[in-house]
């Protein structure tokens, strides 16, 4: 991981306040939390209801994920939780007994860690933040840094979008 320091804060706050439009704010987020965690891929997707629907995404060395694809919140216990609570969940294979259904995720999408975020605005949990390792766990420091980029770029979408 790198070193999260003033100055690595400021150029992702400073990376995501140049974009103009919610699509580039949102792949921008992206690319910066993959790179930042040392992860290998995040999703966001926007909370619609009992729906998330995946808006954008950044992979590194694996495939794409589908953009475009909806799942119900509710079938996810941890992702219900993270919507509800705007508290940061993780969730890992590498665990004695991971969430079965966002361990099946994990599967199905081969990775073996995964940490969500709630992706904040004034209206309250406008969408989630889905970042996904391999051969790793997220730790705290790791949560922290994920749930600033995902604050500042809710800051930045308030401003682009007010209606939310």
């Amino acid at each position: 991981m790198h070193p999260v320091t003033d100055e690595s804060v400021e150029r992702v706050a400073a990376a995501l306040d140049q974009e103009q439009t919610v699509r580039g704010l949102l792949e921008t987020a992206c690319r910066e939390l993959v790179e930042n965690l040392d992860a290998k891929a995040c999703a966001i997707s926007r909370v619609v209801g009992d729906l998330l629907v995946a808006l954008a995404e950044f992979t590194h060395g694996k495939e794409p994920l589908e953009l475009g694809h909806e799942y119900l919140i509710s079938d996810y216990p941890l992702t219900l939780d993270v919507v509800q609570s705007g508290e940061a969940r993780a969730v890992s294979l590498l665990e004695d007994s991971p969430e079965p259904t966002e361990a099946a995720l994990l599967e199905k999408l081969g990775f073996e860690s995964l940490l969500m975020v709630c992706l904040p605005t004034a209206e309250g949990c406008w969408g989630l933040v889905e970042v996904y390792a391999e051969d790793t766990r997220f730790d705290q420091s790791q949560v922290a840094l994920a749930a600033n980029i995902a604050s500042a770029t809710g800051q930045r979408l308030d401003r682009l979008d007010p209606a939310g």
